[in-house]
């Protein structure tokens, strides 16, 4: 009796299989990524599992490690059936293919994460599409910052984030593999008018908390109940006095003051655990 037939994994070269064109040295350009991309070039086990599990069909090649081969058949298989193209390649080709040296055995080309704007923040609002606390970034330019807290976001049920249209960054490729597949859960918002848009949430019923380095209630017995926007500033000057004029309140982490202040992603994941810790109580 003959033992049954293990699955077979495809392979680039198979001749009934798309293949790709050999792959050369990226451009100078190539990893210049700028808002406004159709496609990008993401990398990382998380962010391209979450890919390929959320959105599928806005992949357009994926490149593979040898090494990664067998982990990802399921992806090579999807990639035949669906004529995207795919390519297993050595590990040092990623790096050229990536322009990094954590793309962790995988890149995908896909389309690029949308941005959303404000019209779109105000329509999923009415349609109770938010039900967590939103967040706002005012003067955070830093992508692997962004992709920081787009992970802690994720993991505590944020599902919007908002800033300056012209002000916070996109979400690149890097900042994508940093969010550890938290991009594909959560809508990044540029405004084109903070203060106008932070009032019309106000008028939604929304409260504006407003972060401060040595001022405010201190997080752990201020009230974050109900519908929050919760404004996180730069490390370097904190929240402009516009976008603080607008706050509702002001909180501040305790701490030793050896410090001037927190990474903006680690005061985030504090501030949000603080208001899932209500959420549960």
């Amino acid at each position: 009796m003959k033992s049954p037939r293990k699955p077979r994994i495809p392979h680039a070269t198979d001749p009934q299989k798309p293949t790709l064109a050999p792959v050369g040295k990226a451009g100078p350009r190539e990893h210049d990524r700028h808002q406004g991309k159709a496609e990008e070039k993401y990398h990382g086990l998380r962010a391209c599992e979450s890919i390929y599990a959320h959105r599928p069909q806005d992949i357009i090649r994926v490149y593979l490690a040898v090494e990664r081969q067998r982990q990802f058949a399921r992806l090579l298989g999807f990639c035949a059936r669906e004529r995207k193209g795919f390519q297993v390649v050595a590990h040092d080709n990623l790096q050229r293919i990536t322009g990094s040296i954590h793309h962790e055995g995988i890149a995908i080309l896909a389309r690029a994460v949308r941005r959303w704007h404000s019209a779109d923040l105000m329509q999923s609002l009415l349609a109770g599409q938010h039900t967590g606390p939103l967040l706002y970034l005012d003067g955070v330019h830093n992508p692997h910052n962004l992709g920081s807290i787009v992970r802690v976001a994720s993991h505590f049920g944020v599902t919007a984030l908002l800033g300056a249209q012209d002000d916070l960054p996109p979400l690149s490729p890097a900042a994508v593999r940093v969010a550890e597949g938290g991009a594909e859960h959560v809508n990044v918002y540029g405004i084109a008018d903070p203060a106008a848009d932070l009032h019309r949430l106000k008028q939604l019923g929304f409260r504006i908390v407003a972060t401060s380095g040595n001022r405010g209630d201190v997080v752990y017995t201020a009230p974050l109940a109900g519908k929050i926007v919760l404004v996180l500033g730069s490390e370097g000057v904190g929240i402009s006095r516009g976008i603080e004029a607008l706050a509702d309140q002001l909180i501040r982490i305790p701490g030793t003051g050896v410090v001037k202040s927190l990474n903006v992603s680690v005061a985030c994941g504090i501030l949000l655990s603080e208001v899932w810790r209500r959420g549960l109580a």
